[in-house]
């Protein structure tokens, strides 16, 4: 779906959304904002495999914050957030937002 010199974005199947691997900066945050806005089409949940990201700066947390904050319905649902992003999401309150979801199951591309 996307492909540069930092960050690789795949489509997966089940469940149906996107994997991240290698890493989001401001040199393609825009790229990632794009990528979710053509993935959450048709407003159900969708699912956001971010365990092969080496490097997510705020421009790229900002990027997921956005789309989820922008949904009409369903949530971003994200998986194999790291440690450090998950705590930076808690500190800033961005976990409890209605329509993006930190998820633990296990589900994965």
């Amino acid at each position: 779906m996307y492909s540069d010199n930092h960050l690789i974005v795949t489509r997966t199947e089940d469940p149906v959304g996107l994997f991240f691997a290698g890493e989001i900066d401001f040199s393609n945050s825009h790229a990632v904002a794009e990528s979710l806005s053509i993935a959450s089409g048709d407003g159900t949940d969708v699912h956001l495999d971010v365990s092969g990201l080496s490097f997510c700066d705020i421009s790229g947390i900002r990027s997921l914050v956005d789309a989820a904050q922008t949904r009409q319905s369903g949530r971003l649902m994200l998986h194999g957030l790291p440690d450090l992003l998950q705590k930076v999401m808690h500190v800033t309150g961005w976990s409890e937002l209605p329509n993006l979801q930190i998820c633990n199951c296990g589900a994965r591309r």
